[in-house]
């Protein structure tokens, strides 16, 4: 399926009707966009009609970021359509208005269309694409152990290269294995952002895996397997 590239200028439009009327339905669908919408709000429930108890909303977040992507694989999206802004806009003014406006509220522009990198559903989408360690179910086990403040930064700030997929990647599998505390976690995401400016990761010795390594070991976040860990300095 070929979903649709809405502009910056249409978007506003759709975006402002729907405030101004406070009606976040969705509007001229195709069947196959029609039949899309459908497949994922069957796995998805929009968040104001879920129990309080039942999900935080960041696990709701990790939840909706999962489904969407094991979905929109289907449909053909990878990482070059992902990178399509106006693809998300389309997702989120059109296609799926009211799941972004009962996690975010009826007045949160930035959410819908209006900030690219804050693109609720975009954010999501690529949340997962950036710390995949495989399948499924080891990418939430890992999201979860991940503060909602950790993710914004991965995701909104990518860095002059765009995002680093391999090399994030290659982070929060280290994550996984060292068990570090938040408090280090985000340490080691900001020695990150410090070094790259000077070292380029596929060229270190062990190539990325061992960039991120020598990241954990340079941030004190010391690791219990037998080896030997080389300096970023």
């Amino acid at each position: 399926m070929i979903l649709p590239s809405l502009n910056l200028s249409l978007s506003r439009r759709r975006y402002d009707d729907m405030e101004s009327s406070g009606d976040f339905t969705p509007s001229g669908l195709t069947k196959e966009h029609q039949d899309l919408r459908a497949s994922i709000l069957a796995e998805i429930s929009l968040y104001s009609q879920r129990p309080e108890q039942q999900s935080s909303a960041g696990t709701y977040d990790i939840e909706v970021g999962l489904a969407l992507y094991r979905i929109l694989a289907v449909h053909g999206m990878n990482q070059r359509s992902a990178a399509d802004d106006g693809l998300w806009r389309f997702l989120s003014v059109k296609l799926l208005p009211d799941l972004v406006a009962a996690r975010w509220g009826k007045s949160a522009a930035a959410r819908f269309w209006k900030g690219r990198s804050r693109i609720w559903l975009r954010a999501m989408w690529w949340m997962v694409h950036l710390a995949w360690q495989g399948s499924e179910e080891e990418t939430r086990a890992i999201l979860r152990t991940v503060t909602t403040d950790t993710i914004a930064q991965l995701v909104e700030r990518p860095g002059r290269a765009g995002f680093r997929v391999e090399l994030t990647r290659s982070l929060f599998t280290e994550r996984k294995l060292r068990k570090p505390s938040q408090d280090q976690f985000r340490a080691i995401m900001k020695l990150n952002t410090a070094k790259i400016l000077v070292v380029e990761p596929s060229l270190f010795m062990g190539g990325v895996a061992g960039y991120a390594k020598a990241l954990f070991t340079e941030a004190g976040c010391h690791d219990a397997r037998p080896e030997i860990e080389m300096s970023l300095k």
